[in-house]
């Protein structure tokens, strides 16, 4: 089995340390994934630059770019990104049944946040070749063309975070762990 480095801001790679700070004192906490992906400076600035382009400039809200990421991460199994993504869905006050239907593999009853939902999880489940009444649905309920791009962002960034997790075997922060399914 291959073992993989948890770095934080004092023992990362000089071309991360600085990063490393800069996260932790935006969230208080430094999540393990930034930790693992700090072995790569590619890997966590295409990270942290990716999240800030869904969270800042999106046309999607915040709160659906969480939603997004949250079901993404669900059907990708990844227990860090459902804790973590619950944890800033929650803080950014995602509907809460939304948020537990999506963690629990139960149907959401809010029907922009179903559209959303069946949408992003269809993009990641058929890689992509995604039904035509699943795209005609998500835009009947008021989204834009943009939005589906968007979603497909969402997903290019849960690659990258899902996958890094399932081969790092990254362990839930203490701080997440309430979160945690």
């Amino acid at each position: 089995m291959t073992d993989f480095t948890l770095y934080d801001e004092n023992t990362a790679p000089e071309s991360t340390k600085q990063t490393l700070k800069e996260v932790r004192q935006a969230y208080g906490m430094l999540p393990n994934l930034y930790g693992y992906l700090a072995e790569s400076p590619v890997a966590l600035n295409a990270y942290l630059h990716i999240n800030d382009q869904l969270m800042k400039h999106s046309s999607l809200t915040p709160v659906q770019v969480q939603v997004a990421l949250l079901a993404i991460s669900a059907v990708n199994n990844c227990e860090f990104c459902v804790a973590a993504h619950s944890w800033v869905g929650g803080t950014l006050k995602a509907n809460e049944q939304t948020v537990q239907a999506i963690r629990d593999g139960e149907v959401v009853e809010n029907a922009e946040d179903k559209a959303l939902v069946d949408l992003v999880q269809a993009i990641v489940t058929d890689r992509g070749f995604v039904a035509d009444e699943i795209v005609d649905a998500f835009l009947d309920a008021g989204f834009s063309r943009e939005n589906m791009f968007d979603l497909l962002v969402c997903n290019m960034l849960k690659s990258l975070s899902n996958y890094a997790n399932h081969i790092t075997k990254t362990e839930v922060n203490a701080e997440l762990a309430e979160f945690a399914r």
